[in-house]
């Protein structure tokens, strides 16, 4: 299996990210508009990551299950899974949502009900290159979520790209507002270096 994953920390009861997204990235100089481009050395589902959410290969997904699959039914947690979310994305622009594709993906893997449209981002402004402190600004108040769980349950969160947790960590706040919601758990993709 040529996955590493990694422990990720936050209100969640247990999460992971499948491995690092970039290995490597070196910068190589301006391009003719002047702006800094890298020679970048992706993991394998990094790679795949980048194909799908920004090349638009939607067939990568497949990939993307198959590599991650023995994964999924190893992780004891997601046996007590009754629902799997994405978490909602900040560009609403794009033909398909490439972290809806792969949650649904894992939710059919699993055997698990799928609700893509549970929760909404309401602030769609991307905050990666904001600091720490204007990230959880941005992000607080900025998910919706549109109904109430009419029993208990147990719930995978999944997610393309794990930067600083920020939106993970506000998302598992208004999940626990709602008094049906157990136990939590985080799935992302990848996970930036940083």
């Amino acid at each position: 299996m040529s996955i590493n994953p990694i422990r990720l920390r936050g209100n969640w009861d247990e999460g992971y990210a499948i491995d690092l997204h970039t290995i490597s990235s070196i910068y190589i100089g301006d391009n003719a508009f002047g702006h800094p481009e890298y020679d970048t050395s992706r993991s394998k589902i990094g790679e795949m990551v980048y194909q799908l959410k920004y090349k638009f290969k939607r067939e990568v997904a497949y990939d993307i299950i198959e590599l991650i699959d023995p994964f999924l039914h190893s992780w004891h947690a997601l046996k007590l899974v009754d629902v799997v979310i994405p978490v909602p994305p900040s560009t609403k622009s794009r033909d398909f949502q490439p972290v809806y594709l792969i949650a649904e993906l894992i939710a059919k893997s699993l055997n698990k009900h799928y609700a893509f449209d549970l929760l909404e981002k309401v602030n769609i402004e991307q905050i990666k290159n904001l600091t720490s402190e204007e990230k959880v600004k941005a992000i607080s108040g900025s998910i919706l979520k549109h109904r109430h769980f009419k029993k208990d349950v147990n719930i995978l969160l999944v997610d393309d790209l794990y930067q600083s947790g920020i939106t993970l960590n506000e998302v598992c706040t208004v999940l626990r507002k709602d008094g049906h919601v157990n136990n939590i758990y985080v799935l992302t993709m990848t996970k930036t270096r940083g």
